[in-house]
C-alpha cells in the first residue's frame, strides 16, 4: 500500500516485444485492459487533511495494524469516517484482549513454576478487569456516576466515533502475551484533559505532535500529575509518596488503593487491585519514587517499595526483576537512611528481600579500569571473561579465536559483600548459567552443582558443551547425575572417586 497517495489511477504501459530479428511483432490489442484491469492505490492522507486529529490517528493505527481488516481505501481523510463506523458496525473493535503466557515471558531461572502461573493468572485476571472497565465506559458511559466529565466524554463520542477507537486501541496498545503489563486505571477527568490536548494541535504538526509522547503516555502522565497536585506534590522535578495502609489509614483505604493503582508502574502487579494493589496495602506503607523524564517532562514512576512489619520489604524498579536500577540506588538509600528504615534480609523463591537488592545491586555497580565496565554492562553483554572477574575467580584465557577460558572453581552462588558474608544465587543477579558456562574449558578445582538449600542449587539446563576438564571433584545430585552422568564422567576422566552425589 501507499501512502499518502489518494484515489491516484495507475494504468500499465505494455510494450511491444521485440524478436532476436529485430523484427516487432504484432502489438497486442489493450482495449479490453483499459477498460478493465486498472489498478488503484490507495491509502492515508497528509495529516493536515483529516477533519480531527483522531481521525488522523485511526487511519496511523489502522495502517500500521492489519488485524482490524479495514481495506486502504478507507484510510483517506475522505472515507475514515466510514471506516471507522464499519469497524464499530461489524463489532471489531473491542475484540478478545492479549492475554500474558507464562512460556512467554522470560523469567529467572530460580522462581519456581507454580509461582509463574500463579503470577500469570492474576495478570490475565486483572487485565481482563481493566479492560472491562474501559469497555463499559466506552460502550455506555451512563453506566458510570454522572459528573461534568463523563457528560463532556459522551459528546466527543457521540460527534466524533475515532475518539473512542484511538482511546481503546492506547489502552490495549502495551499488551502481549510476552509482558506482564496491566492496562491503565480509568479516569474520566484525566481523559477529559488528554483529548482536549490532543484536539488543540494543529493540523500542520499533527505528524510530528503526535508521534511521540503518544496518546496513552499523555493521558498517563496527567493521571499522576493531577493526583501530585492534590498533594501539592506536582512542582518537583523527583519525588517520593509514601501511602498509607489500610491497617495505619483505614478510613482512606478506597482512595489509597487507587493512588497506588496510578502511581504503579506498568510492569507493578500493584497496578491493579485484583491482583496486589489492595494486598500490598494491608499491613505496610508502600513507597513510590517518580521523576519528570527529561525531554517531555512526563512523570515516570521509577521505584516501589513495600513494607512488612515495619521495614522495608521488596524494592522494585521499573523493570520489576527483583534488581534496583543502580543510577538509582544512592536516591533509595538516602531516602531509607534519612527516614530512619530499616530493611527485611531474607531470600524466598520469588526473590531476594530488600537488604540482599540492595547489596545485589552495589555488587552490579562495581566498576572495572581494567576491563573498562562494570558488572551490571558485564552480564548485559554476555562478557563472560569479565563475568568471573567481577565474580571473583581466577580466569585466563585458553583461546581468543573461541574465547575458551578456564576458571578456578565452580558454585552457581557468590558473596555479594565481604562485611555482610551474605551470598546470593547467580541467577538473582540476572546471570544465566548455560550462558556463562557455555565458554569454559577446563575448571581447575570443584564444579559445585547442588546445596543443602533449593534455592543455591545450579539452574543449568545443559551440561557445558566446551567443558573437558575437572581437576577436583564434581558435587552434584542425583537428579543432575541421572541427567548429565556421561559428561560429568568424562570430564574427570571416568574417575568415580572424584564424583560426590549428594541425596
Amino acid at each position: 500500500m501507499v501512502q499518502n497517495i489518494n484515489n491516484f489511477g495507475y494504468i500499465p504501459i505494455i510494450s511491444p516485444k521485440i524478436n532476436t530479428n529485430n523484427k516487432f511483432l504484432k502489438m497486442p490489442d489493450i482495449s479490453h485492459t483499459l477498460r478493465q484491469d486498472t489498478v488503484c492505490f490507495t491509502g492515508m492522507s497528509q495529516p493536515s487533511y483529516y477533519k480531527t486529529v483522531f481521525e488522523y490517528l485511526s487511519a496511523d493505527i489502522l495502517n500500521k495494524n492489519k488485524k482490524y481488516q479495514i481495506d486502504g481505501s478507507l484510510l483517506s481523510a475522505a472515507n475514515i469516517k466510514t471506516g471507522i463506523d464499519k469497524l464499530f458496525k461489524l463489532n471489531r473493535v473491542y475484540g478478545p484482549y492479549t492475554e500474558s503466557i507464562t512460556d512467554k515471558i522470560k523469567w529467572k531461572n530460580y522462581i519456581p513454576q507454580d509461582i509463574r502461573q500463579y503470577s500469570v493468572d492474576k495478570i490475565n485476571e486483572a487485565r481482563a478487569s481493566r479492560l472491562h472497565e474501559w469497555q463499559t465506559f466506552l460502550q455506555a458511559p451512563e453506566k458510570f456516576p454522572k459528573t461534568e466529565e463523563t457528560e463532556k466524554l459522551t459528546e466527543y463520542f457521540t460527534k466524533d466515533p475515532s475518539v473512542k477507537f484511538v482511546i481503546w486501541h492506547s489502552v490495549n496498545s502495551e499488551l502481549k502475551n510476552s509482558n506482564r503489563h496491566i492496562p491503565v486505571p480509568f479516569d474520566a477527568k484525566a481523559l477529559l484533559e488528554t483529548i482536549r490536548g490532543f484536539e488543540k494541535i494543529e493540523p500542520k504538526d499533527r505528524a510530528v505532535r503526535c508521534a511521540t509522547p503518544s496518546f496513552l503516555e499523555i493521558y498517563t502522565h496527567r493521571l499522576r500529575d493531577n493526583l501530585l497536585l492534590d498533594k501539592n506534590l506536582s512542582d518537583n522535578s523527583a519525588v517520593w509518596v509514601k501511602i498509607p495502609s489500610i491497617k495505619n489509614d483505614p478510613q482512606h483505604k478506597e482512595e489509597n488503593i487507587h493512588t497506588l493503582e496510578i502511581l504503579s508502574n506498568k510492569n507493578w502487579c500493584t497496578r491493579s487491585s485484583v491482583d496486589k494493589a489492595e494486598a500490598a496495602l494491608q499491613d505496610g506503607d508502600f513507597y513510590v519514587y517518580l521523576e519528570r523524564e527529561k525531554k517531555n517532562n512526563l512523570w515516570q514512576s521509577l521505584i516501589g517499595m513495600t513494607t512488612e512489619k515495619g521495614k522495608i520489604d521488596q524494592i522494585q524498579g521499573g523493570d520489576n526483576n527483583n534488581i534496583i536500577p543502580i543510577n538509582l540506588l544512592d536516591k533509595v538509600k538516602s531516602f531509607i537512611k534519612e527516614k530512619g528504615l530499616k530493611c527485611n534480609s531474607d531470600i524466598i523463591p520469588e526473590g531476594p528481600k530488600a537488604f540482599q537488592e540492595i547489596l545485589i545491586s552495589e555488587k552490579l555497580s562495581e566498576y572495572s579500569p581494567e576491563l573498562g565496565k562494570n558488572f551490571e554492562k558485564a552480564i548485559k553483554e554476555n562478557d563472560n571473561f569479565a563475568i568471573f572477574k567481577f565474580l571473583g575467580k581466577d580466569v585466563e584465557r585458553l583461546s581468543f579465536t573461541d574465547d575458551l577460558l578456564a576458571i578456578d572453581s565452580y558454585k552457581p552462588s557468590c558473596l555479594v559483600n565481604a562485611n555482610s558474608g551474605i551470598s546470593v544465587p547467580y541467577s538473582m543477579m540476572g546471570i544465566v548459567e548455560d550462558n556463562l558456562l557455555s565458554n569454559v574449558k577446563v575448571i581447575n578445582g570443584n564444579f559445585t552443582l547442588t546445596h543443602k538449600n533449593p534455592l543455591f542449587v545450579s539452574s543449568i539446563q545443559q551440561f557445558p558443551p566446551k567443558l573437558e576438564t575437572v581437576t577436583g571433584k564434581v558435587i552434584c545430585s542425583q537428579e543432575q547425575f541421572d541427567k548429565f552422568g556421561k559428561d560429568i564422567l568424562r570430564v574427570v576422566n571416568n574417575n568415580t572417586g572424584r564424583i560426590i552425589i549428594q541425596h
